[in-house]
Order: structure tokens, then C-alpha cells, then sequence
């Protein structure tokens, strides 16, 4: 049981408590005064002496029942201040917990930030790049690998397998030099989607089951440019998709992709999972843009090395004269 709830029925049994424990005190006194009247008629036959104790007994009694209520309303505030330490307790811890969190999330990004200017730095300062050499799935997954390792904590949650990708909208390839390349690139797959995240999935038609709907969640996110989350069940289980859209580096108005992470089901999210999702995306569009300017020098080098190689160099005259050899003199 939840601890929330656990507060509550401590709430609720503590209000029973107080009431019983009010009623039985006022059932009390009454009692015991009445008992005092009583007696106190027939203990005398005074009259005189009888309406006096009457008088003094009603008093007692009414000062009795005023201590008796006092008396139990200050006890009936020890569950309630129970209640409020326990309350003030969980509060605390929350909010313990979460700054663990959001300290370990502000590491992530650090350690993503340094790996992005440890992959392109070179590119800044003309000298050759690896970058490129891996492909773009590899580049990305050393990238952000202290997220996909920690997933977790970004979501808060207990799950700790998740299927990690990306749907780019345009990247360079070596492969396909004249065009750019579009569509899904799984990152990380410990939930083994990747039988429903072919490459082509966003644009092709006449999908269904779970395929379906993570197409529909990732198009949602594109289209509209905007955070999208949403549960699903396939084949008796049930999933989560959380879509992040991710501009193009250096220009809000153009989608470059999303950023999405499949997950078993997740009932809610951490509120600030959103903007911390919006900002690993960034650090992804910056690098894609390095990378895509990795692969046009790569190609570059290379078209220029294929027109060198085809450029046929005239033969010197002394090859032309007769009897002349490689490294002998002209005849005089």
C-alpha cells in the first residue's frame, strides 16, 4: 500500500478514536454527576442542607466535565500530531529524493556536453575527424550513453529495461552520397522492439498491433512539434512511449527528428521529465549537425582524390627522344 494512503486510514482511525474517546468521557460525567445528586438527596433530610448539595453538585459536576473536555481534547491531538510528523517525514524524504535526482540528471548532462565537444572539437580546429567513421547509430549511442545507462532515473521509476531510438528527418551518409538518409535508428534495445522499429516504419502504411502505435505516437510528436506520452498494451502487456520532438541545430521552426524510449508501463511522469528530454535532444541536433559535416568533408576528400587519380600527366620531352631512358640525360 501506498504510503499517502497508509496516512489516510491513520487519519481515519484516529478521528474514530477521538470520538469514541469524546462520547465516553461526556457519558462519564454525566454519569458520575448524577451519581453525586443522588446520593447527596439521600443522604440528608435537610432541605435546606439538600438544595445547598444540589447546587454544590451541579457545579462539581459541570467543573468536572469541564476538565474531563479538556482533558480529552488535548489527548485526542497526540494521533493527529502523529499524523503531521509522519506527514512532514515523507515530505522531507521527497523532496531528498528528488534533489538526488536532479543532481544525478545535471551529471548526465554534463558528461553528455563533455563527450559532444570531445567528438567534434576536432572539426572546429580543420584537423581530421573520427566522427563519422562509426555511423551515426554508434556516434549517437557513445553520445548519451550515461542516459541510456540510467534511464531510470530520467523516468523515476523501478523499470530498468527500456528500447531507446531516434526518427531523423535528414542525415548525411556515406552510403548515399546524393541524398539524405530519413527514417528510425534504434540506439539501445533491452526490451527487444526492434522486430516493430524498421527503419522505413514512419513513413510506410498498412501497419498494426504495437508497430501502430508507436508509428502514431512518433508521427504525433513530429508533426506537431511537441511532447507526446501514451500507454499501449500488446500481447497481454503493457507499455509506455514517450516521444520527444528535436529541432534542427541553430532553428526552432524545422523538426529534425524525435528522441523517443519505450518502457514498460509507467502510470505518470516526473514533471520535469519533458524539459530535460528537450535538452538531450539539443545536445543530439548539435551533434548530427557534426556529423553531417563530417561526412560532406569525407566525401568531399574523396571526390577531390578520384579527379586527382584521373588527371593523366603529360610526358616530359627527354621521354620523347629517342634511345632516352628514365634518369638519363638529353642527347646534346
Amino acid at each position: 500500500m501506498e504510503f499517502n494512503g497508509i496516512i489516510k486510514r491513520l487519519e481515519s482511525f484516529g478521528e474514530t478514536i477521538n470520538r469514541a474517546v469524546i462520547g465516553a468521557a461526556i457519558f462519564e460525567g454525566i454519569i458520575v454527576t448524577l451519581i453525586g445528586i443522588v446520593s447527596n438527596n439521600l443522604s440528608t433530610e435537610n432541605e435546606t442542607l439538600n438544595r445547598l448539595s444540589l447546587y454544590a453538585v451541579i457545579f462539581l459536576g459541570i467543573t468536572y466535565l469541564l476538565i474531563l473536555f479538556f482533558k480529552t481534547a488535548y489527548t485526542a491531538n497526540y494521533p493527529g500530531s502523529i499524523t503531521n510528523e509522519l506527514k512532514s517525514e515523507r515530505e522531507l524524504q521527497e523532496l531528498r529524493s528528488e534533489a538526488e535526482r536532479k543532481n544525478t540528471i545535471n551529471d548526465f548532462l554534463v558528461q553528455t556536453m563533455q563527450r559532444l565537444n570531445g567528438q567534434t572539437c576536432s572539426l572546429n580546429i580543420g584537423d581530421d575527424t573520427h566522427l563519422c567513421d562509426g555511423g551515426i547509430s554508434k556516434g549517437v549511442r557513445e553520445l548519451i550513453e550515461p542516459v541510456i545507462d540510467n534511464t531510470f532515473f530520467l523516468l523515476n521509476t523501478i523499470n530498468t529495461k527500456f528500447t531507446i531510438g531516434l526518427y531523423l528527418n535528414g542525415y548525411s551518409s556515406m552510403d548515399t552520397p546524393n541524398h539524405w538518409e530519413s527514417g528510425l535508428i534504434t540506439i539501445d534495445d533491452k526490451l527487444d522492439k526492434r522486430h516493430c522499429l524498421p527503419k522505413e516504419l514512419f513513413n510506410i502504411t498498412g501497419v498494426n498491433g504495437e508497430a501502430l502505435e508507436i508509428q502514431t505516437a512518433i508521427r504525433q510528436s513530429f508533426n506537431n512539434q511537441q511532447f507526446v506520452f501514451k500507454n499501449y498494451e500488446t500481447n497481454g502487456e503493457s507499455f509506455s512511449i514517450i516521444c520527444s520532438n528535436m529541432p534542427v541545430a541553430c532553428n526552432e521552426n524545422d523538426g529534425l527528428g524525435v528522441l523517443f524510449i519505450i518502457s514498460k508501463n509507467v502510470s505518470s511522469l516526473p514533471s520535469d521529465l519533458s524539459t530535460h528530454l528537450k535538452i538531450f535532444g539539443r545536445v543530439i541536433a548539435n551533434w548530427v549537425y557534426r556529423y553531417n559535416e563530417c561526412v560532406s568533408n569525407r566525401l568531399t576528400a574523396r571526390q577531390e582524390r578520384s579527379v586527382f587519380n584521373s588527371i593523366s600527366l603529360p610526358t616530359p620531352p627527354e621521354a620523347l627522344a629517342p634511345g632516352a631512358r628514365r634518369g638519363s640525360r638529353p642527347p646534346l
